[in-house]
């Protein structure tokens, strides 16, 4: 196997690891959470973010073994980039949650902003060379 096909293999892990946690995570939201709905609401929002860019992070995964050189990394840096930034988002709404605490002020804005450029990158990669993902 190539070394850019381990690459993507191990993003596609990190991504599906990634979605682990956020079912469990999701489970304990709904089950064991003792706090206030709107807490519960704000728990559901991190939940959300995580699972939805975990399946971004698998499109990028996929892509990068459709494309070649530059494009691959480009692929792969956003996938990173979307569980990086979900991670850092929805961390901060899991303590604010459980301490009352912000971590990190700007921690969520921040994950924001890294997930937006994650997607940007997704679809640069896609259209790159005229390709489109589908």
């Amino acid at each position: 196997m190539s070394t850019d096909a381990n690459r993507s293999d191990f993003l596609s892990a990190a991504a599906a690891l990634s979605a682990a946690l956020g079912v469990g995570l999701g489970a304990y939201g709904a089950h064991g959470l003792a706090v206030d709905q709107s807490l519960v609401d704000i728990w559901r929002t991190g939940v959300a973010y995580q699972m939805w860019h975990a399946l971004g992070a698998f499109a990028c995964a996929w892509l990068a073994t459709r494309r070649s050189g530059r494009t691959a990394r480009v692929a792969r840096a956003a996938g990173w980039m979307l569980l990086a930034g979900s991670g850092a988002f929805a961390f901060s709404l899991y303590v604010f949650v459980l301490d009352g605490i912000v971590p990190v002020t700007g921690m969520a804005p921040a994950g924001g902003m890294v997930m937006i450029t994650g997607w940007l990158l997704l679809a640069y990669a896609a259209i790159r060379r005229g390709t489109a993902i589908f």
